[in-house]
């Protein structure tokens, strides 16, 4: 498990090619749940992550698909939910190529997309043409308030919930916390579905206080969780913008500590998915035991394939085996949060 036949060769061309490339096969009949490790649906693994049920805490995180074009395959794959996006109300194009490097020795990229997508509408038409395999959310840019709250408009009747990115590092505009508190009120006001607040990482205690506080008005505002965190903002020479988020190997370690921190600052009432360089069941099990709810995966699906669900998924099963408990009693506080 966790290879796929041509990933090797999907590691030889240029990152943006092979995505093309990958997103091409998204659109065929191929058996996409045994590619993804026929996985098993097991009672024990079911979660609730701010009132969606889940078959499993394992998640796509945002950004592989960006247009919402193929979520129905990814979800066949076992993923217990899959996140597209992040959408815009208007189309973007993204910032100048290259937009991704591999840094295959640290099993990390870098990335400096700046959101392309094709639009709300757009999106929202490709969501209505395709089933839901699994649950899914969608991305929204944290953009002008009206803008973000049109988007959601064009999106809801397609999705089970929405993130609210408010951290990336691409964006090309600042993340401020008095806007994402208009925002995150505004568009609860428009939807009685989960919205869920993506923050920034952390790695001085200028900046961990920052997120705390972001964290804090967010839920305050009536955010229904929270996603720690986002891609690590680098110096990055070989990007056409000069610098971009790194995701992957390098933020394993620092992803429990964020949602240990931020699980601490708001309490039980919000659950939180983990995002930041899972690759392996014992690095989801950290997540959880941190206290997340659910963990999301993206650069561990490049470099592994999409055998890595089915890993996932199994370490998982044995972990919860082996203690004789269910997932939900893996973790520290609010692992069942509804």
């Amino acid at each position: 498990m966790g290879r796929y036949p041509g990933r090797r060769v999907f590691l030889t061309l240029p990152p943006e090619t092979a995505h093309r490339l990958a997103m091409r096969l998204l659109a065929l009949p191929f058996p996409w749940r045994r590619l993804g490790g026929d996985v098993p649906d097991d009672p024990r693994l079911r979660v609730t992550l701010a009132g969606i049920p889940l078959a499993n805490p394992i998640g796509l995180a945002a950004g592989f698909d960006k247009g919402c074009a193929h979520l129905d395959h990814l979800g066949a794959l076992g993923f217990g939910y899959v996140v597209g996006g992040t959408v815009t109300l208007r189309p973007r194009a993204g910032k100048p190529k290259p937009r991704i490097v591999r840094d295959p020795d640290a099993r990390a990229l870098v990335n400096a997309m700046g959101l392309p997508n094709p639009g709300a509408e757009a999106a929202a038409r490709r969501l209505e043409r395709t089933p839901r395999t699994a649950p899914r959310l969608v991305s929204l840019a944290d953009e002008a308030v009206d803008d973000a709250v049109a988007a959601l408009g064009s999106l809801e009747p397609h999705v089970d919930g929405f993130e609210l990115n408010a951290s990336s590092p691409n964006a090309g505009w600042r993340h401020e916390e008095a806007h994402v508190t208009a925002l995150v009120r505004a568009l609860s006001g428009r939807t009685s579905k989960p919205l869920l607040v993506k923050l920034p990482r952390f790695r001085t205690a200028e900046e961990r206080d920052a997120v705390l506080a972001m964290a804090r008005a967010a839920v305050a505002a009536g955010a229904s969780g929270l996603i720690c965190a986002n891609t690590e903002p680098v110096e990055e020479p070989r990007l056409g913008a000069g610098r971009g988020g790194r995701s992957g190997r390098p933020l394993t370690a620092g992803t429990p500590d964020i949602v240990r921190s931020v699980r601490a600052e708001v309490g039980d009432v919000v659950p939180i998915a983990a995002s930041g360089g899972v690759f392996t069941a014992e690095d989801a099990l950290r997540c959880i035991q941190a206290g997340a709810t659910t963990v999301q995966v993206y650069t561990g699906l490049v470099y592994e394939g999409p055998g890595i669900v089915g890993d996932l998924v199994a370490g998982l099963r044995a972990a919860v085996g082996a203690r004789g408990a269910n997932v939900t009693d893996l973790g520290g506080s609010a692992t069942s949060t509804a």
